[in-house]
């Protein structure tokens, strides 16, 4: 009976997503934007990402508990264990999540009025989701606060997905006035688990202790190892490791590394779409859909599936005639776990179907303040649809420009029932070399130095940045970016200052500005000498605000 419950515990999923990059969203000087904002514009001609390191993220949710729900400080100092605060600081459904991401290949360039970019991106996604009523099990058993009720254990697993990404990017500026962006990507699958439907309930009688099981789920994989139960039945996984032609071609047999990389065959497709518009010169509107696509699952697949069942165990009607015939407690054991296998088998099915599984497609939507050339605010809201449910979480943020040279972004964020999220998020340009570091929760940092939180710590209360940390996240990078385009200066009020305006290209030769001026010299069109940074008064019908203020729609080179 444990090898089936517990595998039946195993095998129970879902799918919650929690990934999102708030900081990068503003940091427009990082060629990585376009990830998060199809519609944006990098400030280079020309970029290339470093293979591996141009663009590293990970990211660890927690949505139950935080470290300082779980410890406290007694008198002497010590730190000790605080279980029923962690319980009760828990809802009924709760999630731990690890995403990881890294870019093979990043190439992006700008040609007039367009950004074309090609990546190749590999991506992880872990999720377990565990109810509450799973750890009261665990620590009290099933009397106390259980007795008389049903264990929820309902959504209880884990969920992964490990695929490669081929995306070419293509953004369009219209006079700088809006901008609007598509990544077209192709996915290749690599392994997956994933499930439909999932729950478990236990219950025990108040009065007689009878004990109730109520169970069902339905589980798929692919590129997994298959596990047997009771070396007879399939559990899960499609891949059968005692097949040695099978295990070359899957990959999983020293020096057949290749065969791992390129003979999957699961296939996928997907979307990304971006929309940016100037409704003044001070406010900037951005919108991002991203990940409409899915993944069909072909390779080693599994289907595990149980049917709804129910099961009560009401104890032994007479135990005198079993044990004073002489059997043993192991035998009437394995009385009643071949009993409650054999129940489970008849509503159990093992197949190898191939299946589809949707991306988690997440919504970016921003309102961008430009207070002037090198500041703006922004007010951000993010969403994620998880099995009809739109998990959301919103964000403010500050940006700061230092001419070429620095791009830094401080933020403060609400998600995953996290409302202590100070994000901080820096670009420093060395010549061609970008450097960037960004992370949405800094704080979450503190959990990593036990000695100065929980070894050498003589205060009586848990450093600040540990108490109420549930999230933590990453995302660094090296760049090569060529042709960054200068950032003008601030100019005083009484500065007439104006950049070209697109529009008015197309008519007045005689109003080019900045850019232009060069090739209007031979012409013989008589018109007023401007510098390149636009120094002296120009007529224009449409204009950019005093210091050039437009920001993600770019200004053309």
């Amino acid at each position: 009976m444990k090898k089936i419950i517990f595998i039946s515990l195993f095998f129970l999923l879902t799918k919650i997503n929690a990934q999102q990059d708030f900081i990068l969203y503003h940091m427009p000087s990082i060629p990585q934007i376009t990830q998060v904002d199809p519609a944006s514009f990098p400030d280079s001609k020309f970029d290339i990402g470093l293979p591996i390191i141009s663009s590293v993220y990970g990211s660890i949710f927690n949505t139950g508990f935080s470290i300082g729900d779980i410890f406290y400080q007694n008198a002497d100092g010590i730190m000790m264990p605080d279980v029923d605060n962690a319980i009760a600081k828990m809802s009924s459904e709760n999630f731990f999540i690890l995403n990881g991401s890294t870019d093979l290949i990043f190439v992006g360039f700008k040609k007039e009025d367009n950004f074309f970019s090609f990546n190749v991106t590999e991506k992880l996604d872990f999720t377990f989701n565990y109810p509450k009523d799973l750890i009261v099990l665990a620590l009290e058993g099933n009397g106390n606060n259980l007795l008389g009720k049903r264990a929820s254990l309902d959504g209880l697993g884990f969920d992964f997905t490990h695929w490669r990404e081929y995306a070419v990017h293509w953004v369009h500026d219209v006079h700088h006035k809006f901008s609007y962006g598509a990544r077209l990507k192709y996915l290749y699958g690599m392994e997956n688990f994933a499930t439909d439907v999932s729950y478990m309930g236990i219950e025990t009688d108040q009065n007689s202790h009878a004990l109730k099981f109520d169970m069902a789920f339905d589980f798929r994989t692919s590129g997994l190892p298959k596990v047997m139960i009771d070396g007879d039945i399939p559990a899960i996984g499609g891949l059968d490791t005692k097949d040695s032609s099978a295990m070359q071609q899957s990959g999983f047999s020293p020096g057949y590394i290749n065969n791992y990389l390129f003979n999957r065959k699961n296939n996928g497709l997907a979307i990304d779409l971006g929309f940016n518009y100037h409704v003044s010169d001070k406010l900037l509107l951005e919108a991002s859909v991203l990940d409409l696509g899915f993944i069909n699952w072909n390779s080693y697949t599994a289907n595990s599936k149980l049917e709804a069942w129910d099961y009560e165990y009401d104890g032994i009607d007479n135990p005198i005639s079993i044990f004073g015939g002489g059997s043993s407690v192991d035998f009437l054991k394995g009385v009643l776990e071949d009993s409650i296998e054999e129940d489970l088998k008849n509503n159990y099915s093992y197949s190898n179907e191939s299946y589809r599984t949707a991306l988690r497609t997440k919504i970016y939507a921003s309102m961008e303040y430009i207070v002037d050339h090198n500041n703006f605010v922004s007010l951000s809201l993010y969403s994620s649809f998880v099995r009809g449910i739109w998990r959301r979480g919103m964000g403010l943020a500050y940006n700061y420009h230092l001419g070429n040279f620095l791009s830094a972004t401080a933020s403060y964020s609400i998600y995953n029932r996290s409302y202590s999220n100070v994000g901080f998020g820096v670009s420093v340009n060395l010549g061609p070399v970008e450097i960037y570091c960004l992370t949405d929760n800094f704080l979450a940092f503190g959990t990593l130095n036990p000695r100065d939180n929980f070894i050498s710590n003589s205060s009586n209360s848990i450093n600040i940045d540990t108490k109420k940390v549930r999230n933590g996240q990453i995302h660094f990078g090296l760049n090569l970016t060529f042709g960054r385009e200068k950032k003008e200066k601030p100019v005083d009020d009484g500065d007439e200052k104006v950049v070209k305006s697109p529009s008015s290209d197309k008519n007045n030769k005689d109003k080019d500005s900045l850019t232009k001026e060069k090739k209007s010299s031979s012409k013989k069109t008589k018109k007023k000498k401007n510098t390149r940074k636009g120094e002296l008064k120009t007529k224009v019908e449409q204009s950019a605000p005093k210091s050039s203020t437009v920001r993600k729609v770019s200004r053309k080179l």
